[in-house]
């Protein structure tokens, strides 16, 4: 289970059904002076919702216990990249959450020998919670991850971080929401995160779907547009997206800059605000064709309409948790993170 996929739950869990005490344990380890059991927590819980084989109060593979697993690994390559992107640091920031003297022991355990006080107190909340969704179902074991996941998104941000916003509501994601925020004057990055989405969608994991930071595509020799798509092979395909007026010279450069790049194909995608002076489309792709490239013309519109007629309720909350993930990734202004928030998150 992909942790973005989480967030829209999260946005409205209430903990309802959880046992007093539990709740009590996860605020007081998640809002606690030590970064190191938050991490823990939430390292757990993320391996609870994630496997039912896995033991939550694991830490080391060598643990001598059924459902073993290296904790450190997890936290390291899923849970630290996880919070750079999304939760802008609300865990603590730590770019070695594991190195610290309370996970370095091969099973989280109330005989494990931290310092006592709040530690050993910490550490005896850390127990009874993992414990406790050991032995839950399924749903409990994601009620209390998303409980746990809403608190770290309540809590401040750590200031030296990107900018993230609060998760999506399930309120607000009925099918207008979606072209509210295509049609949102954010210079074209709505168009982009959007395409990205619906693009991560149709295609799954055969595609790897570059999206590339707003106002840099190209600066990079590994960026062509302002998407990349990666197919299986290493073959490469080039996404323009305009959201402005433009003309047949704008096309020609993303041409021109797709072929010396040494791709064969371009997508010129037009966005909600992409006018166009009078030029012959069929003209442009028969005289590209000649030259070896593919150029193929798409509204976004067209698409989202599509993706949203094809998915259910379920479906939806995970393409705007997508579109919130492609902004991440874009590095997209303040002013466009609140404006998703805004129409995602406020209001029913």
């Amino acid at each position: 289970m992909r942790i973005e996929a989480l967030f829209v739950d999260a946005s409205t869990e209430t903990g309802e059904g959880l046992p007093v005490q539990v709740l009590s344990d996860i605020d007081a380890v998640i809002n606690g002076g030590h970064k190191t059991f938050r991490y823990m927590l939430f390292t757990g819980l993320l391996a609870a919702v994630t496997d039912r084989k896995l033991h939550p109060r694991c830490l080391q593979a060598q643990a001598q216990v059924e459902g073993s697993f290296d904790a450190r690994s997890l936290c390291q390559h899923v849970v630290v990249p996880f919070e750079k992107t999304f939760l802008r640091g609300r865990l603590g920031a730590s770019g070695e959450p594991y190195a610290n003297k309370p996970a370095r022991f091969a099973m989280i355990e109330l005989s494990n020998n931290v310092r006592k006080g709040s530690d050993t107190a910490a550490l005896r909340r850390l127990y009874d919670v993992l414990e406790f969704v050991r032995l839950a179902s399924d749903a409990v074991r994601t009620k209390a991850f998303c409980y746990a996941l809403k608190l770290i998104l309540l809590r401040p941000p750590n200031a030296a971080t990107v900018l993230a916003v609060e998760p999506v509501s399930s309120s607000r994601l009925d099918h207008e929401r979606f072209f509210d925020f295509l049609g949102a004057h954010t210079g074209g990055v709505s168009a982009v995160a959007t395409l990205a989405a619906y693009f991560r969608m149709f295609f799954g994991r055969a595609t790897r779907v570059e999206v590339h930071p707003a106002n840099e595509s190209g600066t990079s020799s590994r960026e062509v547009g302002d998407i990349d798509l990666v197919l299986s092979g290493g073959k490469r395909y080039a996404v323009e997206v305009k959201d402005k007026p433009f003309s047949d010279i704008d096309v020609q450069h993303a041409c021109e800059r797709t072929l010396s790049a040494g791709v064969g194909k371009l997508v010129f995608a037009l966005g909600v605000m992409a006018e166009r002076s009078r030029f012959h489309e069929g003209a442009l792709v028969e005289t590209w064709a000649e030259k070896g490239l593919e150029l193929t013309f798409l509204k976004i519109q067209d698409v989202l309409g599509t993706a949203l007629c094809i998915v259910d309720g379920e479906g939806r909350r995970d393409f705007a948790s997508s579109i919130y993930r492609a902004l991440a990734e874009m590095k997209a202004p303040d002013t466009v993170m609140r404006k998703f928030s805004l129409i995602f998150s406020e209001g029913t």
